[in-house]
């Protein structure tokens, strides 16, 4: 098995680290393995409560998560969403 960083897995098929976009896995979107091409999707009914907690926990962290991205140069989710609306 392959080690991986925080908000990856280990792709169940071939064991290649596997990003978790938050945002990907609050939204239903599948998840999509580079190496092997395996799709993951949350399941949303018997998740409902994960899925709940880490929506809740997203919500809470935007402001640090744009603090951290402008402080970094890359904008964050905030600043694309404020340039949208401008």
């Amino acid at each position: 098995m392959t080690a991986t960083q925080p908000g990856e897995i280990p792709c169940p098929s071939c064991s290649r680290p596997l990003p978790l976009p938050v945002a990907a896995v609050l939204s239903g979107q599948p998840i999509v393995c580079a190496g092997c091409g395996l799709e993951l999707t949350a399941q949303r009914e018997t998740s409902r409560e994960a899925l709940d907690a880490l929506g809740r926990w997203y919500e809470e962290t935007g402001a640090a998560r744009d603090m951290a991205a402008s402080a970094a140069g890359t904008g964050g989710e905030g600043a694309a969403k404020k340039q949208r609306s401008r």
